[in-house]
């Protein structure tokens, strides 16, 4: 019984609250995605393939519908889930969480860097119940407009660790001080808060014609980490649709047989072959 109670009172020494009041155990990551305890996962809505028994589901706006509309701007669903494990199946409880597209899932620590991350629209797949999703706005209109990722980007902040998607193969780079990396759009996964988002017309009128990476590249300036990825969702997306017939394709007639008639205009009614041409 005493080892019971001390249990609990180091749950509640270690528990944090939320933003939107819920109280618990930020979960460890390191432990695969199980769930101990008080500890809470937080994911974003749908992404649940399964979850073991004993794990409670609770699904909310995470802090009213204002924090929620906040969310469904920066690509994310109005609601999401929060899973506890109540014990009732021995020590661990599990959820697995599954990508919308094939993708690569990255283990960020926000406080590693300066409890901020900004993220492309929809990145997020789950986090600590303590990191909350901001609305990040480009700096400039032509960055929004040209840059491949929005006006809109989405500022993970807080305490706690977070899992983003990334489409294909990821890449971190380590930009130092002045030094710049130019992306093609559609790749940015993310970056460090103090990296400089902006963008830089591609040179050469025969780069911005045959190059395939149109009139700008993304360009971001360190100090500061970035992440990338191979496959870009859109691209992926638009590689599909340029591939699938857009009609006029080949097609087969098919005879349709009409037994005990059908004679054609003028013909022999005591013809009995009883055919149809479609």
């Amino acid at each position: 019984m005493s080892t019971s109670s001390s249990s609990d009172v180091e749950q509640r020494r270690d528990a944090l609250t939320s933003t939107d009041g819920v109280l618990g155990r930020p979960i460890d990551f390191d432990i695969a995605s199980s769930i101990e305890g008080k500890e809470i996962l937080r994911a974003e809505s749908g992404a649940m393939m399964y979850m073991t028994h004993g794990v409670v589901m609770n699904t909310t706006t995470g802090g009213g519908l204002s924090a929620g509309f906040q969310r469904f701007l920066t690509g994310q669903n109005v609601f999401i889930s929060d899973y506890t494990y109540d014990g009732s199946n021995g020590p661990y409880g599990y959820v697995a969480l599954g990508t919308d597209f094939p993708s690569k899932i990255i283990r960020l620590s926000l406080e590693e860097y300066g409890g901020k991350i900004v993220c492309q629209k929809g990145a997020l797949l789950c986090a600590s119940h303590t990191v909350d999703i901001a609305v990040e706005f480009t700096k400039k209109f032509s960055t929004g407009f040209f840059g491949g990722e929005g006006f809109v980007l989405q500022g993970l902040t807080g305490k706690g660790d977070v899992m983003v998607k990334a489409g294909g193969t990821s890449i971190r780079k380590d930009l130092k001080e002045g030094e710049v990396l130019r992306v093609s759009s559609g790749s940015l996964v993310g970056f460090q808060e103090g990296v400089e988002f902006d963008i830089q017309m591609v040179p050469g009128f025969k780069n911005v014609l045959f190059g395939g990476e149109g009139l700008f590249f993304t360009t971001l300036t360190g100090p500061g980490v970035v992440w990338l990825q191979g496959q870009p969702p859109q691209r992926m997306i638009s590689e599909i649709a340029r591939r699938v017939p857009s009609g006029g394709g080949i097609g087969l007639a098919v005879p349709i047989g009409v037994g005990g008639g059908g004679a054609s205009e003028g013909g022999d009614s005591g013809d009995s072959s009883g055919s149809a041409t479609s």
